[in-house]
């Protein structure tokens, strides 16, 4: 694993739940010997912090602006090829001989880049390295994962990238080598708004093709319930607001 990747790990970590609304509790345990009202105020916001994330309800709250930057795709229009972002691995999965697979995030992507390949015929590439240090790219398992399941074959598989941005740079110029300059960009909902940022920036013609809505389910009363699965979507969601914030911070910088 490079040391980029390490430290936007530890990054995220710590300003992510579970562990940020932890810190918050310490920090107001610690405070409250000098300053009983703000340290059990910062406690209280912790805790709060933590159930309210918890729900369904909570987690949506988070999602629903991610998603609607970038509605659900009408047209493929004129595009020349479809680009399909990576979403980790499943390290040795034992249902599959022991090969790496995709997660459910990554395989959402690719069933929906497999249905767009499908109904277009355009040609597909798969984007991903080794951020954390395994021996086969992110690319490599895509595109296994599409010919095996979805009888989809991989034109371009981009293999060195280990940040959305590393997409974006390596994805456009493999495509701008073989003359292509329009494409449809796949990946979840959540994730979309920063991909098409990156990718924009590089002189391609992106139309966006999310998958993996989530604000549109039915409401429940079961979502007021906290659940260890929907502090794992807000904590994701929560992940790609604070990418946008650095993204525009480095733009504003000039960097």
């Amino acid at each position: 694993m490079s040391l980029p990747v390490l430290i936007s790990a530890l990054a995220s970590s710590l300003l992510l739940p579970p562990v940020s609304p932890v810190l918050l509790c310490l920090a107001g345990g610690w405070l409250r010997r000098r300053a009983p009202r703000a340290g059990l105020a910062l406690m209280l916001l912790g805790v709060a912090m933590l159930l309210v994330l918890s729900t369904r309800i909570g987690a949506l709250w988070v999602i629903r602006p991610l998603e609607a930057q970038y509605p659900a795709l009408t047209s493929p229009g004129h595009a020349q090829a479809i680009v399909i972002l990576g979403s980790g691995r499943v390290d040795e999965a034992p249902e599959y001989g022991g090969s790496d697979d995709s997660t459910a995030i990554g395989m959402k992507r690719l069933q929906y880049g497999a249905y767009l390949a499908r109904q277009t015929g355009l040609p597909v590439l798969v984007t991903g390295g080794n951020p954390d240090g395994s021996p086969e790219s992110e690319a490599a398992l895509m595109a296994r994962v599409l010919q095996r399941d979805f009888n989809v074959p991989v034109r371009w598989q981009e293999t060195r990238a280990d940040t959305t941005a590393q997409n974006a740079l390596y994805s456009a110029a493999m495509l701008k080598a073989d003359g292509i300059e329009r494409i449809l960009l796949v990946t979840d909902s959540i994730h979309m708004a920063r991909a098409m940022r990156v990718f924009t920036q590089t002189g391609l013609q992106v139309q966006a093709a999310p998958t993996l809505f989530l604000g549109n389910a039915r409401a429940r009363v079961t979502d007021l319930l906290p659940r260890a699965g929907n502090l794992e979507l807000a904590s994701y969601a929560l992940r790609e607001w604070i990418g946008q914030m650095w993204y525009r911070a480095r733009a504003a910088l000039g960097r």
